[in-house]
């Protein structure tokens, strides 16, 4: 994700770069979402004072441009979401600052261990690292009883191994990675990961700078299962995006630029999440997305409530406000992202006009083959996940 200043470039093969995680500006995602297991992963603690704490006012940590605002920025359209809640009571320090999974979740990290008091009472990263706060302790179980539409919570989001039955997080947006490509620059359609590798298209590739999607993927074409991972399959695709790099296959490991680069012709193909791509779509219909014929990766953001906060009630107010359906609609209409609440897609439909042509789209609402062919990363071991993003890090800068 970028910020709302102007794009990074993108990461050559080698070299030092920012590592950012995807840029939520608006399009179409997908992703019925299967559970993710992390291996050795500790019960949590679910332990707690009784005390709540303050009810009407919290401070939000999110990804840019992930609500319905203006500008993507803390300056909201009159009535929008945050709007909204305010004037149920609940007033929101909304810090859309967190970049990646990576520089960013050290604002969470900073404010998680050994402070009394947390900065954040909502924080919304990435599955896996929520899974990691769990696991270390460092989240708060939620206040089920505060939260009735809890039960509004799409039960693919509910079989999570490290997290079963959404006890310590809420699913925010979710979203896939695939391949866009321009069928003038390709000379025909891309339908399978291995194209990626063909020196049909050498120098003119991108990949995604996020180790779990990349090497997910590769994972996928050598017909291995990132959903269920093992250190030698992961190896396997990693050594095989490695080699691809360095014999110049890759022009470039992406985040969001990749959007810019199809559009300009720096590149033919690459991996690539599917919002940004519909939103490049709006200018560039001749741009295709796929899912590839083995699948694509999923993934999806989460709230979480840091271990410590002073605004747990207020916490679970907001995650109860965005969980009815009307108000789950009115975010997925601005972000375009797919949404974990039941019930959106019938109240898009009954919305007519542009809402309702939401409401029938295969990628915001997959039918349950496409759900097939989605995966989500599964875990391995922390010592040996330590070792592929360090690797992985160390390849792309």
């Amino acid at each position: 994700m970028t910020s709302n200043s102007l794009p990074q470039a993108p990461i050559q093969p080698g070299a030092v770069a920012p590592m950012t995680r995807r840029r939520f500006i608006g399009g179409l995602a997908a992703g019925g979402l299967a559970g993710i297991g992390l291996s050795g992963c500790a019960t949590p603690n679910t332990s707690r004072i009784t005390d709540y704490g303050d009810s009407d006012r919290l401070v939000m940590l999110n990804w840019p441009e992930y609500v319905d605002a203006d500008d993507g920025g803390n300056l909201y359209y009159a009535g929008g979401t945050l709007d909204r809640l305010q004037a149920e009571g609940v007033a929101v320090d909304y810090r859309a600052e967190y970049e990646d999974n990576y520089g960013g979740f050290d604002l969470v990290l900073n404010n998680a261990v050994g402070a009394s008091t947390p900065l954040y009472d909502i924080v919304v990263p990435t599955n896996w690292r929520a899974a990691q706060m769990i696991r270390n302790g460092w989240a708060e179980p939620l206040p089920i009883e505060l939260i009735p539409n809890h039960a509004n919570i799409d039960p693919a989001f509910l079989t999570n191994a490290w997290d079963r039955g959404c006890r310590f997080q809420m699913p925010w947006q979710a979203g896939i990675t695939g391949i866009a490509y321009d069928p003038s620059a390709t000379g025909g359609p891309i339908s399978s990961i291995n194209q990626l590798f063909d020196s049909s298209l050498a120098g003119r590739v991108g990949f995604i700078g996020e180790m779990r999607e990349a090497v997910g993927l590769a994972m996928l074409a050598d017909g291995a299962d990132p959903s269920r991972p093992t250190e030698a399959a992961a190896q396997a695709g990693l050594d095989r995006i490695t080699a691809a790099a360095q014999s110049g296959q890759v022009a470039a490991f992406t985040f969001g630029e990749f959007a810019d680069m199809l559009a300009n012709g720096q590149l033919a193909a690459a991996m690539a999440w599917s919002g940004d791509v519909a939103l490049l779509q709006a200018e560039r219909p001749d741009i295709e997305f796929v899912i590839p014929d083995e699948g694509a990766i999923q993934w999806f953001d989460t709230m979480v409530i840091p271990k410590g906060s002073a605004s747990i009630a207020a916490a679970g107010r907001f995650m109860n406000f965005v969980y009815d359906p009307d108000n789950a609609a009115n975010i997925t209409e601005w972000v375009s992202y797919i949404s974990p609440v039941l019930g959106v897609q019938d109240v898009l439909a009954s919305r007519g006009g542009s809402s309702a042509e939401l409401a029938q789209s295969q990628v915001l609402f997959p039918d349950p083959a496409t759900r097939n062919r989605l995966f989500t990363w599964g875990g391995l071991d922390s010592d040996i996940e330590d070792r592929l993003d360090a690797d992985f890090a160390a390849l792309v800068g």
